[in-house]
């Protein structure tokens, strides 16, 4: 089966001379956490903008005191994009979202360059209702190394944490319980917003000041080490996660379960038995 078949057609990009702000408007406005960038004389895929490009990209020192309304797509986004044809096949996307360790590749025709699809890795999340998925237990599947901190720690330390890590989330964890989780767009909305808010006199002092209690998800949501890989796929699906910590007391973290971690399983079950 080609990708065509489950792509999303009706892709949302973003003119890559628009702000960030507007990028995140626009993200905030569809629930996506990618846009692809385009010309706006051409209209062809120039690049590529994440939540995670905004997260570790805005508080860095290069960009630290660069106003918002200056700050433009084209600063921070990808320019090399991983694309790939509408007549690819679903276990070549697979292979290339795994491989390339990244949430979702635009679909450009090849004749006219044009963007005519997305594939995320939700996409390949939403028919998982049949064996093994029903049968396997995240346990088998997840990352055993997490990557926790602490309420006390600063954000530039997080920040820190998730680049050297390649990682989108961090657990925090308070005297050896779980007290929030940490992501990208915790980390992009609290900068959007301390730009916004903060003099730009005030803000490499002050931004060196934000501690990870102040930022952190609070509200948070496990999954125990026997639930099935096709249960963890629905929630996250339903809830847009894209990692859950998992603990069987819902206090100790145990392991992360990543979109990543499924779709690598997706991959290797579907190379196996030569199907898509």
């Amino acid at each position: 089966m080609t990708i065509d078949k489950i792509m999303v057609k009706d892709v949302i990009t973003v003119n890559k001379d628009q702000t960030i702000v507007d990028a995140l408007k626009l993200m905030k406005k569809h629930k996506i956490s990618r846009l692809p960038a385009i010309s706006p004389k051409t209209k062809e895929l120039v690049g590529i903008i994440t939540e995670k490009d905004m997260a570790i990209k805005i508080a860095s020192a290069k960009y630290e005191e660069i106003p918002l309304s200056h700050m433009r797509v084209s600063t921070i986004m990808t320019q090399d994009v991983i694309t790939a044809a509408p007549t690819d096949s679903k276990l070549q996307i697979l292979k290339k979202l795994v491989d390339n360790h990244i949430g979702g590749i635009p679909i450009v025709d090849e004749q006219t360059k044009e963007i005519v699809g997305i594939v995320t890795k939700g996409d390949f999340l939403k028919h998982l209702d049949k064996e093994p998925y029903t049968t396997t237990p995240i346990k088998d599947i997840m990352t055993k190394r997490v990557i926790t901190i602490g309420p006390d720690d600063r954000f530039v330390h997080a920040r820190t944490l998730m680049i050297d890590n390649k990682i989108s989330r961090l657990v925090v964890v308070n005297s050896g319980s779980i007290a929030g989780i940490l992501t990208d767009k915790d980390m992009t909305k609290t900068i959007i917003e301390f730009k916004k808010r903060v003099p730009e006199k005030y803000q490499a002092n002050q931004i060196r000041n934000l501690f990870v209690q102040e930022i952190m998800s609070q509200t948070i949501e496990t999954q125990p080490k026997d639930a099935t890989v096709s249960d963890v796929a629905h929630i996250m699906v339903d809830k847009e996660y894209s990692g859950i910590p998992v603990s069987d007391d819902g206090s100790k973290v145990q392991g992360m379960i990543t979109k990543s971690d499924i779709l690598k399983f997706v991959y290797d079950q579907n190379r196996k038995r030569g199907n898509y």
